[in-house]
């Protein structure tokens, strides 16, 4: 069982990584659109902050695990799904260009036609990666 700090902290984790995805796939179908250089650029850094915004919410979601009495991330996940409902796939979701422990899920935003490749140049072009 979770505390209700918790669970709180989890939730605003996986809240984190669900609006990073939404805007991933946003930032995505704008590339495929952009008309000029300019506006695919945009979509790229759009893109970019996406990615790294979505990784933020998976290291919030395992400091959360880490504080919380769940052993694991799998484990903290399944408590949550259970206790509240809360999806928490998202925030174990293996990235492109982000590395997180325990993220360990499929990564299923669609890259079909220009999406995949948007996806790599962005992250190949705006995300720095650790060190």
């Amino acid at each position: 069982m979770l505390s209700d700090d918790a669970i709180a902290a989890l939730e605003s984790a996986v809240s984190t990584c669900d609006a990073a995805r939404r805007d991933l796939e946003a930032a995505l179908t704008r590339a495929e659109k952009a008309d000029t250089d300019a506006d695919h650029d945009e979509a790229l850094k759009a893109i970019a902050t996406a990615i790294q915004e979505w990784g933020a919410g998976q290291e919030q979601f395992a400091k959360a695990v880490d504080a919380s009495t769940a052993p694991d991330i799998p484990m903290a996940a399944l408590l949550l799904k259970n206790e509240t409902g809360t999806d928490p796939m998202n925030a174990r979701r293996g990235v492109p260009g982000v590395s997180v422990d325990g993220t360990d899920q499929p990564f299923d935003v669609d890259l079909s036609g220009m999406r995949g490749s948007a996806l790599t140049d962005a992250i190949t072009t705006y995300v720095e990666e650790d060190a």
